[in-house]
């Protein structure tokens, strides 16, 4: 491993590296051009054949960004609704791919797996289902790249860890941020270079403004028997379109905001501070919009226990109001970093106390919060070598996914920037809140329990 040196303020490019907490504080380092060697990797050699289980809104970003890889072949499509069956049929067509094979029942498709030479499914369902289709398809043989959140359960969790161990498949989680160059490029300037200090504060959010529910083209609605077949029916077992278009709103088939958007964020405060909580504490309500039978609104207090001394981390998601939108900040009391993966809301502010570094001082200002702190773009830019300003082109999945994809190519687990043991870690302090704000009383973690 290179050293980091740094003379006057000054740092080879070569030696600027990003760093990765792993576990509970243990930090390794990669160079940030390493993701862009995980891009060239994945366009290497014979083509990877996969298959998307899950063709729904998200299924359809990861399919996409997939498809702009080299070498990735998709053969299967599997969903059990006929419109996103023929949505992302055609969307593999239109990429100058053969028309998939199609399939409505996941079994058959890994069934088949040999027949059509699978290596790798793209897993996008409710969250419900992710344990069960996971596990089955490595057991089936194939590597899996699924979506966060892991499962609903940290049983669902735990199984998704073990089966990746005993079948030797590679399972990436869908925590996208970790293959961010410009995530990065701001946990090395926190970790490795000090930046901020010590730091004592973390906050992020992410709201969104109140919207209806999902609704479905009248001549695409999935017949009752289908429904009923795959568990959509409501709680007097009446099969049910509504929950099948919007899960995310009721507790068999998800685990709040919380889990559909906070498990992102949560998982960066592990990553940033080295470190899983000791504890949380979190309030949250349904009144709003009591159709919705998890909370929609919801603020919890994390307390860590990091190698530098303790920190408090504070998340908020709302479904009231989307002001603000999305990000999340680290504070010290030498600096402060704002980062998000919308570029606009990244940048660095130092503290009296703080000290700017010589590179840093021809660095471009934003206006942010009433100040001009420096652009964290700008600096990614300068200090994270040629290929920089290509992979903040890219969208924000692809990444993720060249990395899976290298990952399967060299058949190498350590490659992966999220295996199934570190997202288990994350799900364990996601799911917590849940259990926080029914019991009305702080959450205490023990350590054992980040572990699958």
């Amino acid at each position: 491993m290179e050293e980091n040196t740094m003379t006057d303020g000054k740092m080879n490019r070569r030696t600027f590296l990003a760093a990765a907490a792993v576990g509970a504080g243990a930090v390794i380092t990669r160079p940030l051009h390493g993701l862009a060697q995980a891009a060239t990797a994945a366009a290497g050699g014979g083509a990877i054949n996969a298959a998307i289980l899950g063709a729904g809104t998200q299924g359809m970003v990861l399919l996409r960004d997939a498809l702009a890889i080299p070498g990735v072949r998709f053969k299967a499509v599997c969903d059990i609704w006929a419109y996103s069956q023929k949505y992302a049929s055609g969307t593999i067509r239109k990429a100058g791919q053969d028309a998939p094979a199609v399939f409505e029942d996941y079994r058959e498709m890994l069934a088949g797996a040999g027949k059509m030479d699978l290596q790798a499914v793209i897993i996008a369902t409710p969250d419900w289902m992710h344990a069960e289709q996971a596990v089955a398809a490595m057991k089936a043989g194939l590597h899996v790249y699924c979506e966060k959140e892991m499962s609903q359960s940290l049983a669902g969790a735990g199984q998704m860890v073990q089966t990746a161990r005993q079948t030797g498949r590679l399972c990436q989680i869908g925590h996208q941020r970790r293959s961010n160059p410009l995530y990065r490029f701001a946990l090395d300037l926190i970790a490795r270079d000090k930046i901020c200090g010590r730091v004592t504060t973390c906050y992020g959010q992410w709201n969104r403004p109140v919207s209806p529910a999902s609704t479905w083209p009248e001549k695409f609605v999935i017949p009752d028997e289908t429904l009923k077949k795959y568990g959509y029916a409501d709680a007097d077992g009446k099969p049910s379109m509504h929950e099948f278009r919007n899960w995310r709103w009721y507790r068999k088939y998800s685990a709040g905001p919380i889990a559909d958007l906070g498990s992102h964020q949560i998982d960066i405060f592990n990553w940033f501070l080295g470190a899983e909580p000791a504890a949380v504490l979190a309030s949250g309500g349904r009144d709003f919009n009591p159709s919705r039978q998890w909370c929609q609104d919801i603020l919890a207090v994390y307390e860590y226990n990091t190698k530098g001394g303790s920190a408090r981390a504070f998340y908020q998601v709302l479904n009231s109001n989307g002001y603000g939108n999305y990000f999340e900040r680290f504070m010290g009391e030498a600096g402060t970093i704002s980062i998000s993966e919308d570029p606009a809301r990244c940048h660095l502010a130092f503290e009296p106390a703080g000290k700017v570094p010589e590179w840093m001082t021809d660095v471009a200002t934003v206006a942010a919060d009433g100040q001009t702190p420096f652009s964290l773009v700008e600096a990614f830019k300068k200090r994270g070598g040629p290929d920089a300003e290509a992979q903040l082109k890219k969208n924000i999945h692809r990444l993720h996914l060249e990395n899976f994809f290298a990952a399967v190519r060299a058949g190498d687990v350590k490659l992966l920037t999220c295996p199934p043991e570190t997202a288990y870690a994350t799900a364990a302090a996601v799911l917590a809140v849940n259990d926080a704000v029914e019991s009305g009383a702080k959450v205490q973690f023990k350590p054992e329990q980040f572990k699958a």
